[in-house]
């Protein structure tokens, strides 16, 4: 009898671990990293979409249409590489100009959604366009027990902009 009620408490403590996963950590750290590559103290040069983080961060499937389309890279890989970065932009800080992130917020919406919000347009200028944030809605699933994003959606305009794996997928077929 008291194997089971160990049993039973080893079970209940296993289940509050997986409920225990954190949805927001890929995402602030993929947020951190980008955020580094954009400080104002020089950036760190860290790839968000490099190994191992693409494995450790992103789902099975995400990093597999990546690792895919990165055989098509937007700009000529270093000499010797075969793959490099199928965007000729950064698909965090939506463009391929940027200031220093501010302001970074990061929300757990329910229903496998987190979004993160930052400024990083302020450094262009006072006008209202500047002061706007940078919204970005990650789709979170659970695989090996443990969080994953499994696509992101730019914000745009107020409404969910195209999906980044999709960009992907378009970018492996099309080139």
């Amino acid at each position: 009898m008291k194997f089971l009620a160990a049993a039973y408490a080893l079970l209940l403590l296993a289940a509050g671990a997986c409920q225990a996963a954190d949805p927001t950590a890929p995402v602030r750290e993929v947020i951190d990293v980008a955020a580094g590559n954009w400080a104002a103290d020089g950036a760190t040069g860290e790839d968000v979409f490099g190994e191992p983080r693409l494995a450790r961060l992103f789902s099975a499937d995400f990093a597999g249409i990546y690792r895919e389309a990165s055989r098509h890279p937007a700009y000529d890989p270093p000499e010797g590489e075969t793959t490099g970065s199928p965007f000729g932009y950064d698909p965090i800080a939506g463009g391929q100009d940027g200031c220093p992130f501010e302001n970074i917020r990061i929300e757990e919406e329910g229903d496998g959604q987190v979004t993160a919000l930052f400024n990083n347009r302020k450094c262009f200028g006072d006008g209202p366009e500047y002061q706007e944030d940078t919204v970005l809605i990650f789709h979170i699933e659970e695989e090996g027990g443990r969080p994953v994003i499994d696509d992101i959606y730019p914000v745009v305009n107020g409404n969910s902009g195209a999906s980044i794996k999709d960009e992907l997928k378009t970018i492996a077929a099309d080139r």
